[in-house]
């Protein structure tokens, strides 16, 4: 009887052992990131059969378990990458909307300086200081498009280096984890399938770590290996295997990456699949925030290098010499993703230019073109134009693959091309002088030029009206007789065409009379003529971008407007993230935290039953002695 009550006290005292143990680990732990509480759980031994039934034989330590929620962990590493994302994308997209929105810096306030400059050209087209106020302007421009494209260039340094940091923190995290799914198996299988609870918490602390870089998906093996998928369920660990992440550079772009899949020599691209976390934020604020910002920003400096340099060179200096570029022309140089051919696109229309990227492909029958930024296919021949592009196919074999980027470049290669104030072409190259012997109200006016090929008028273009034709007949001009009927064309606009020279357009109004006579005369030594001037001012509120729906400030107030959207709507719903991700661990820490107070409790708790145990063991001692003493 001593024997068996001396046995159930021992196995109490290690029982109760065992639980102060946990309990100090819990306390010891309480600061520890990932730690899981842990508890002891006892049952009791199996009782002996005796003449007056089963006696109870002690307690005995079945396992430690810690306290751990799959599906609140799950939750929280959700909340967490989607909160990582949010935050990501808020960073970077405020440095953007900063700059987009600031005017020092942004182009808004460079936009309205150089049409006031201009403006102020027109109100006085042979002031020489006017005239270089507006060559400055010009070059503040061009500065401002050179500021906003080196921050961009910075950003996209930035945003890689980002990338590069987390990949590399991938890796390691995946080798950490299949380090220690090695741990989990051998130590599990020394101990009879008990669990190693420490080396578990420090796996999915490690699981934790990895779902605030990019979306985690995991599965637990047989034999307590972890499998780790990101990404559309690309394996990331697999038991003791591991995947390595890299990065490469984009085939169309020199300054962007995509995140790889090493594979040997054949990686296997995994970008569009990076969603959630800091990498899933950072490569959504490149597709939706700076790639479009720069190309929108490329698209008004196309727009308003091609409709400025068209205004100047339909006009005439304080020369009397046809107006240079104003700024520098802008190409188009398509990227060869595969093939052996070569393609040749030219910008004809600036008006239907989008901030969009496109693909060209042939099979060998179909020349196709994709507008990338809504999937639109449209088929082509040699020689068509697609949004303002004109492609040259004559070079193009079977199996190119061409990325064309018509705005990408353009803001980096916007400059200001005028240095001699005189340059600036103010004046047309016509003006329209009315026969003295008219006795009708007709009147022509709003001339304006076209195509302008040469400065001087070859002969003068007169205009005859025939009352009984109703109609103007043209000398020295293509383009007529021209249809005026007083009470149904007064108004309308006319154009005719000098060979060598250019289209001459204009308006007749009012009522002429027979034989009533205008004439279109070359404008020598009209420098104080402002009337193209006036045109190039006037191209600040002309709608020349987006198919003739917005002007330069339209399409660059929308990416501001846009950005700012973008950056606001990441704000709130970051803040809102962090809301749940909040809740969820509290929610977590409920059940896997550790609670001071409770572990306090229940270390006297245990200490209590511990001293009794040990009395147990003294007691069966004490019977031990008296027996032996009572046989002496």
């Amino acid at each position: 009887m001593a024997g068996d009550l001396l046995l159930t006290g021992l196995s109490g005292l290690t029982a109760f052992r065992n639980v102060l143990n946990t309990t100090s680990q819990n306390i010891a732990n309480v600061a520890t990131e990932g730690y899981s509480r842990q508890r002891v759980d006892l049952e009791a031994r199996n009782p002996q059969l005796t003449g007056a039934g089963f006696i109870g034989s002690g307690v005995t330590t079945t396992t430690i378990t810690r306290f751990y929620d799959t599906f609140l962990s799950s939750q929280f590493r959700t909340s967490s990458s989607a909160a990582s994302e949010l935050d990501a994308y808020f960073n970077f997209a405020t440095q953007v909307d900063g700059a987009l929105a600031n005017q020092n810096v942004g182009l808004s306030t460079a936009l309205q300086d150089f049409f006031n400059a201009v403006q102020a050209v027109a109100d006085d087209p042979t002031s020489i200081p006017a005239r270089q106020v507006l060559l400055t302007e010009g070059e503040v421009l061009e500065n401002r498009f050179s500021t906003l494209d080196n921050l961009f260039s910075d950003l996209t340094t930035q945003l890689n280096g980002s990338l590069q940091t987390n990949v590399t923190t991938i890796n390691n995290l995946s080798k950490s984890i299949a380090t220690l799914n090695d741990k989990i198996v051998t130590a599990t299988g020394l101990a009879g399938g008990q669990p190693p609870n420490d080396l578990l918490d420090q796996r999915d602390l490690l699981v934790d770590r990895l779902s605030k870089l990019t979306n985690v998906n995991t599965n637990v093996q047989e034999n307590g290996a972890l499998n780790v998928f990101i990404g559309n369920g690309q394996s990331l660990v697999l038991g003791s295997t591991v995947n390595t992440l890299a990065l490469q550079p984009a085939g169309f772009d020199p300054g962007a990456v995509d995140i790889v899949f090493k594979q040997g020599s054949n990686n296997l691209i995994v970008t569009q699949f990076m969603t959630g976390g800091e990498i899933g934020g950072t490569l959504r604020f490149r597709d939706e925030v700076l790639d479009p910002a720069i190309n929108t920003l490329g698209q008004v400096a196309v727009g308003l290098a091609f409709a400025v340099n068209e205004q100047q060179a339909n006009g005439i200096d304080l020369d009397g010499q046809q107006g240079l570029n104003f700024f520098s022309e802008p190409t188009v140089a398509p990227i060869q993703l595969s093939g052996a051919g070569s393609l040749a696109v030219d910008i004809t229309n600036p008006v239907d230019i989008t901030s969009s990227d496109y693909s060209l492909t042939y099979d060998g029958t179909t020349y196709s073109v994709r507008r990338l930024s809504d999937d639109t296919i449209t088929t082509i021949a040699d020689g068509d134009t697609v949004d303002g592009l004109t492609f040259d196919l004559s070079s193009v074999v079977s199996g190119d693959v061409y990325r064309i980027r018509p705005t990408r470049e353009a803001a980096y290669n916007f400059s200001f091309a005028l240095s001699n104030p005189r340059d600036i072409a103010a004046a047309l190259p016509v003006v329209s002088e009315t026969a003295t012997t008219n006795s009708g109200t007709a009147s022509l006016s709003a001339i304006t030029i076209n195509n302008l090929a040469a400065a001087t008028l070859p002969a003068n273009v007169t205009l005859d009206y025939n009352a009984g034709l109703q109609q103007y007949t043209v000398s020295n001009a293509t383009g007529g007789p021209l249809a005026y009927d007083p009470a149904a064309n007064s108004g309308d606009a006319y154009t005719v065409n000098v060979a060598g020279f250019g289209d001459i357009r204009f308006t007749l109004s009012g009522q002429p009379a027979d034989g009533d006579a205008f004439a279109l005369v070359d404008n020598a030594g009209g420098i104080g003529d402002n009337r193209n001037a006036l045109l190039m001012a006037g191209l600040q509120t002309t709608r020349v971008l987006s198919g003739g729906t917005a002007t330069f400030q339209d399409t660059y107030g929308q990416v501001v407007a846009d950005v700012g959207r973008r950056t606001q709507a990441a704000e709130l719903n970051g803040a809102a993230q962090k809301g749940l991700l909040a809740q969820t661990i509290a929610a977590k820490e409920s059940v896997s935290g550790v609670s001071l107070d409770e572990e306090a409790a229940n270390l006297i708790r245990f200490q209590q039953a511990y001293q009794a145990a040990s009395q147990v063991v003294l007691t069966s001692r004490t019977i031990f002695d008296t027996l032996i003493g009572v046989f002496r």
